[in-house]
């Protein structure tokens, strides 16, 4: 979850950078998209990678 905190505060500092530079904000704004994107397609495979390890989980209990 390290690489969530990273991607949304590099997110952030590039809407900074737009609300400071009008002129080129446009890129600014495209940037924080992509870094906003990689933080919800880390958060998804986290979950996803929880949920499968906690599906298989009372198998093994049962099991012992």
């Amino acid at each position: 979850m390290e690489n969530v905190r990273h991607y949304r505060a590099m997110g952030s500092l590039c809407r900074q950078f737009a609300a400071f530079d009008p002129v080129h904000s446009w890129k600014y704004l495209i940037e924080a998209q992509k870094w906003e994107h990689l933080a919800e397609a880390e958060i998804a495979s986290h979950f996803k990678e929880c949920n499968t390890t906690e599906s298989k989980a009372p198998e093994l209990r049962s099991a012992a």
